[in-house]
């Protein structure tokens, strides 16, 4: 469904790798200054939707709007910018130190090739927020995986995007830093309006902190809406095969997913 009002929108969007087409014919619109949870099983397009949409793979038909406009009208450089996609560090990266990772980034971003007294302290201030002021003279490949995934994620934020992109971003953290991460991803949206699509594996993670769940399987969405709409045991059957209860979160008063076994 295309709001034309959407921040981010995709419209009868196929994309996929050569001959095999992953995502096929989908419609999806994110609002700005919202979180939007991308859940589905293993197999069902949500990393190649996330990389359509920020043109990290080409559409075969449709279009990805931003503000209305085609994305394939951005130069690489301002689509960068706008739109914050949270990959993996690439292995060259391994050396440099948390900071310079970071750094490098906000350089891109702006265009300079040194980093400035003002633009020093911003990078600061984020490190912190990040939870990554103790290890910013670490090298990047010496860190635990929560730390890396804090580091990919202060390397998209210094670049100030309008839209953030993120697959997985809770992967391999424990239970604090998972909060951590959400919590963080929530004032993004509340304090400068940003809209975030984040793919997330964890049911009642999303649940608790979405505004938008989208369901997806076999590269099409089946659901989506608020979480006490989506979040049912007919949606989790369709698209897990599981038979679950869903009772509500008692503390975030979202729904609860609680799996009792495998369907078929």
């Amino acid at each position: 469904m295309y709001d034309a009002e959407s921040k981010l929108a995709a419209q009868a969007l196929s994309a996929g790798y050569s001959a095999e087409r992953i995502i096929k014919d989908l419609d999806l619109s994110i609002a700005g200054g919202s979180v939007t949870a991308v859940i589905g099983p293993n197999g069902a397009g949500k990393s190649s939707l996330l990389k359509a949409l920020a043109r990290k793979i080409k559409a075969e038909s449709g279009s990805v709007l931003l503000d209305g406009v085609s994305i394939t009208s951005l130069t690489k450089a301002k689509l960068d910018q706008t739109i914050g996609f949270l990959g993996t560090i690439p292995a060259a990266r391994n050396t440099e130190t948390v900071f310079e990772l970071v750094a490098r980034s906000a350089m891109a971003a702006n265009g300079i090739s040194r980093v400035s007294p003002r633009l020093k302290e911003e990078i600061e201030l984020l490190l912190e927020r990040t939870s990554l002021t103790q290890v910013q003279s670490k090298k990047v490949g010496e860190l635990s995986s929560g730390y890396r995934q804090a580091a990919v994620i202060a390397a998209a934020l210094v670049k100030n995007p309008q839209v953030l992109l993120l697959d997985e971003p809770t992967n391999s953290l424990d239970y604090s830093h998972q909060l951590q991460v959400m919590n963080l991803l929530s004032s993004l949206k509340r304090e400068r309006g940003m809209s975030v699509v984040a793919v997330i594996h964890d049911l009642n993670l999303a649940a608790r902190f979405a505004d938008q769940i989208v369901v997806l399987k076999d590269g099409e969405i089946i659901a989506r809406g608020k979480p006490k709409d989506v979040i049912t045991p007919n949606n989790l059957a369709a698209a897990f095969n599981i038979l679950a209860r869903v009772i509500e979160d008692p503390v975030g008063k979202t729904p609860m997913v609680v799996p009792i076994r495998q369907l078929g």
